[in-house]
């Protein structure tokens, strides 16, 4: 629902979200849905399955850390 909601500018800029499952699979498919470009930070802890899901779902992942509050905090440095 936010994603929908972002100002063309927004849209322009695209998504960036931290996450190693569901959520980044949604940002993916709602950003691909919506033209919007998807950068989802993972860890690199994270099972194939989930991040091929990701890529399927049309989002652009990036690998970092070993744990969820790394690759947010790569997340936020790179918003």
């Amino acid at each position: 629902n936010m994603v929908s909601h972002l100002t063309e500018a927004q849209k322009a800029a695209g998504v960036i979200a931290a996450s190693a499952g569901n959520h980044a699979q949604g940002m993916a498919l709602s950003g691909t849905k919506l033209g919007i470009k998807t950068t989802i930070v993972m860890p690199r802890t994270t099972p194939d399955i989930k991040v091929d899901a990701v890529r399927g779902f049309g989002g652009e992942v990036l690998l970092h850390g070993s744990n969820f509050d790394e690759a947010k905090a790569e997340a936020e440095r790179l918003a």
